[in-house]
């Protein structure tokens, strides 16, 4: 699938929430219920909302996508209006995200598409996920949606995860570096001189014995659909 790495600044989001899992034999009635009481009930009450977007929002995941899950709809707000009976606030963090791009009859669509997402290699954070609706969506009529998926902070170079403070590599002056893991930089410089290419092959020859991937090709194939768009490579 195509998409882009992207850099949001954090949003305020007022709307409504129900517990769920895509285990659930009635998780799709659940979030199509919210979205009906989201409009008939909520929309019209949120005077303070931004623009005219939609917001679907997946957020305190219990465990991944294996577990529960906040499901919310709303529109963005500026910081916290006043308490109003049934409206819940929540917050999209800033960070790094995947966009994908969607657009079809969202009912009977949506979902499909959702399970092509999960099957990309991200590393995903699992904070919020979440899609953006412009006006005009439903009524079976085919609706552009943008897709964004949470990213770990992850190496700008090898792609790894990085979610302990050891992991991330360091600048000329010792300082910590956000950008690249410990084993890509040290001391403000590449480890290894090499291409895009020779660094994908080196991670899934890491990632063998693991058991992360089944299928080599598959594997690269999809590292490569989002290699390019990390800092090192997009630089080059």
């Amino acid at each position: 699938m195509n998409y882009e790495i992207v850099t949001l600044q954090k949003k305020r989001i007022a709307g409504v929430s129900v517990r769920t899992s895509n285990a659930s034999p009635d998780m799709q009635q659940k979030i199509g219920e919210l979205w009906t009481r989201y409009f008939r009930e909520i929309n019209g009450r949120l005077a303070g909302g931004k623009g005219q977007a939609a917001y679907g929002l997946y957020t305190n995941y219990e465990n991944g996508a294996q577990g529960d899950y906040d499901a919310f709809v709303g529109c963005e707000v500026d910081g916290d209006p006043a308490p109003q009976e049934g409206i819940r606030y929540v917050t999209i963090p800033a960070g790094s995200y995947a966009k994908f791009q969607f657009h079809g009859d969202v009912t009977k669509d949506m979902g499909i598409f959702w399970k092509q997402v999960w099957q990309e290699n991200l590393p995903r954070k699992f904070t919020c996920d979440f899609e953006e609706y412009s006006i005009g969506m439903g009524n079976g009529q085919p609706t552009d949606v943008a897709i964004y998926v949470a990213l770990a902070d992850f190496c700008q170079s090898c792609g790894m995860p990085m979610t302990e403070a050891s992991q991330y590599g360091t600048n000329a002056d010792g300082t910590r570096n956000t950008d690249y893991c410990r084993y890509c930089y040290q001391n403000g410089a590449f480890l290894a001189d090499c291409t895009m290419e020779q660094m994908v092959d080196f991670c899934l020859d890491v990632e063998k014995d693991s058991g992360r991937y089944t299928d080599r090709a598959e594997a690269k194939r999809a590292m490569l659909s989002w290699f390019p768009e990390l800092k090192r490579w997009k630089e080059k």
